[in-house]
């Protein structure tokens, strides 16, 4: 069965106003973007931690992490992946990187070097670096929706 030109037509239209719609509702609050940068923060400044202390804030981190998730299919009505194909995967892998970067500096700072204050001070860099790139993804994710 073939569609019609005025078929193909509407439900084009159809996708593109649910995309808007999915844009607008994808807008996320600056809570949202905080709370992101904090569960890196704790995850950046876990190796200050003991080793039973670590299993807690990984405890956190889980708690925090399916506190934003449901928080966002609460508001959205589906979970909008960070890791999507597109533009955003190549947005978000750097930030991945960097993150990672910085959970090894402070390892190798708290755990072999014995210098904390380097691994407090990745954590604080962590923070302007995981909100500002979670603002980033945000944008390309909406001007990949085309707005």
């Amino acid at each position: 069965m073939s569609m019609t030109y005025d078929e193909a037509r509407a439900a084009l239209a159809a996708k593109t106003i649910a995309e808007q719609d999915l844009a607008r509702l994808g807008t996320c609050p600056p809570w949202r973007h905080a709370a992101f940068a904090a569960l890196e923060i704790m995850l950046v400044a876990s190796p200050l931690a003991s080793d039973k202390g670590q299993f807690v804030v990984f405890g956190v981190l889980l708690v925090g992490l399916y506190g934003i998730m449901w928080s966002d299919r609460r508001r959205l009505g589906v979970l909008i992946n960070g890791y999507r194909r597109g533009r955003t995967r190549k947005f978000v892998l750097p930030l991945l990187l960097v993150a990672l970067g910085l959970f090894t500096l402070s390892t190798v700072a708290a755990r072999i070097w014995d210098m904390p204050a380097l691994s407090i001070a990745a954590a604080v860099v962590t923070f302007p670096v995981c909100y500002f790139g979670s603002v980033m993804w945000q944008k390309v994710f909406l001007r990949e929706l085309g707005l």
